[in-house]
């Protein structure tokens, strides 16, 4: 049993009792631990110490001293809490134990250790001569950012906002989610065993509401807000900051999405190759990933081997215990969820009249054989026969629920791929890779993935259109420019 509790940073924990929050086990549904919510009173106190901390942080430590606690941090991820953080993260998101080696602990490691470097890489201005006088530009540190995550990475949402800006000098108040904050805290015992100083980055843990109740998002102090989350929730925190913020702090919004994967008539030779990434596109952690392509575009020609090479091989998947080495599909995050994706599933039956050609169902009561009764598992879902219009072909899922559809020709299928609110990704399957950088100018996303699906390296900028967000995490150029603000200064010389 697990109880975690209110407001940690490197100066440790402080708790009180006055809410709190069951954690239950999504492999059986039992309770599992209590997450104990911070008060008002020390969001404030988190607020005014991450402000005096960067101060120091960034005042104290030159770039190269930052980054060489950042890279020991990295190192104590991969070297001294590697299989720490996978359990935590199993036990969080029940995501499987081989997917979060494979990506999540190895990734946040690397994300690290690339932004250790940066500060003292990149130039921090430029300078020139106008009118015989000096003018140049600073890139100096916004100050104080709040971090608010989701509960799909929690671990990579809290490196990937907290790396950069710990490393260009700010310091963070990190908000994880409410069914997910072991990670975070775990984070927080790293960057203090690393040497970064007390309140430079601490963790509240409480849920939506509590963020309104701190005085998050309206406290002057706060020069940037960077929220991973759904359109609604984002739409809200944008509102709340432009209208009681009077500061107008920079806020970042990477939000949902509704991706298409299109499969060229000219994959006919690799067909395998594109079926596996459609079930990456969709099946990967248990299918809850903002960016999956869960739009799966065929051309007509070849829908009918497609299809029937995607059910094959999905129905080979095994459904089970994250922690299990073998399995590759867990359970949902939470009951509510599971019962979300199951309502979408009755959508597309009944409402949209789609097939529903394989699974689609809940394992795991107590009348089956499955083994692990009262879990929060299902079966993935392929629909065919669906049509652009539809509830379960427009509207973001966050389950693994596939709409396959079939076009004849590129301008047909860019149209109706761009034919959404979302614009976060999208894949194409190819062998031309003429018609793969046409395509790829054409798509109205912030990633495009060609002959692959899913992969998010540091170096490259993650953010979307649309309703998909605002701004971008990840890179070199864009961290700089998300993390730091710019001073101009002119110096008379005459």
């Amino acid at each position: 049993m697990h109880h975690l509790s209110h407001l940690k940073s490197s100066s440790g924990t402080r708790c009180s009792r006055l809410v709190s929050k069951k954690l239950f086990d999504a492999t059986c549904g039992k309770h599992c631990g209590t997450v104990h919510y911070a008060t008002p009173s020390m969001a404030k106190g988190a607020i005014h110490d991450a402000s005096v901390s960067q101060h120091i942080w960034y005042n104290d430590y030159t770039p190269s001293q930052r980054g060489n606690i950042l890279l020991k941090a990295s190192t104590l991820i991969r070297d001294s809490h590697f299989e720490e953080l996978v359990e935590r993260e199993v036990l969080d998101t029940s995501r499987t134990a081989a997917e979060i080696r494979g990506y999540d602990v190895n990734s946040a490691s690397e994300c690290l250790a690339y932004y250790s470097h940066l500060p003292s890489i990149i130039s921090h201005g430029t300078a020139h001569n106008i009118d015989n006088s000096l003018a140049y530009t600073l890139r100096e540190p916004i100050g104080v950012t709040v971090g608010i995550g989701a509960w799909n990475y929690p671990l990579m949402n809290a490196i990937s906002k907290s790396a950069p800006a710990l490393a260009f000098g700010n310091a963070m108040v990190y908000k994880p989610a409410e069914m997910t904050p072991g990670s975070a805290l775990l984070l927080a015992d790293i960057y203090e065993e690393a040497g970064v100083p007390s309140g430079v980055f601490q963790v509240l843990l409480g849920d939506g509401k509590s963020v309104q109740e701190w005085n998050l998002l309206d406290n002057e102090i706060v020069g940037k807000i960077s929220f991973t989350g759904s359109v609604e929730t984002g739409r809200k925190i944008d509102e709340y900051v432009s209208k009681n913020n009077p500061n107008f702090p920079k806020v970042t919004l990477e939000l949902g999405g509704k991706s298409p994967l299109i499969i060229m008539e000219d994959c006919k030779d690799r067909l395998e190759d594109a079926v596996d990434a459609a079930m990456s596109a969709n099946w990967y952690s248990n299918g809850q990933v903002c960016s999956n392509g869960t739009r799966v575009f065929v051309h007509e020609s070849i829908k009918d081997e497609f299809v029937e090479q995607l059910v094959e091989k999905t129905s080979r998947l095994q459904i089970g215990h994250p922690m299990d080495s073998e399995i590759d599909i867990g359970p949902m995050i939470s009951r509510s969820h599971m019962e979300r994706v199951l309502e979408y599933i009755e959508v597309g039956k009944h409402v949209d009249h789609a097939t529903l050609l394989y699974g689609g169902k809940r394992l795991g009561t107590e009348a089956s054989d499955f083994g692990h009764e009262d879990g929060y598992y299902l079966s993935p879902a392929i629909f065919t026969n669906c049509r652009d219009n539809m509830r379960i072909v427009q509207e973001e899922i966050f389950g693994m629920v596939m709409s396959v559809l079939t076009f004849r020709d590129e301008e047909e299928v860019i149209s109706r791929a761009n034919g959404s609110t979302f614009g976060l990704a999208a894949g194409i399957y190819t062998n031309s890779l003429t018609q793969a950088h046409r395509m790829a100018s054409n798509l109205d996303a912030g990633t495009v993935w060609i002959n692959n699906y899913n992969l998010g390296p540091v170096e490259l900028p993650f953010g979307g259109n649309k309703q998909s967000g605002r701004g971008r995490e990840n890179g070199s150029s864009e961290a700089v420019y998300e993390w730091t603000k710019n001073k101009s200064v002119y110096i008379e010389m005459n």
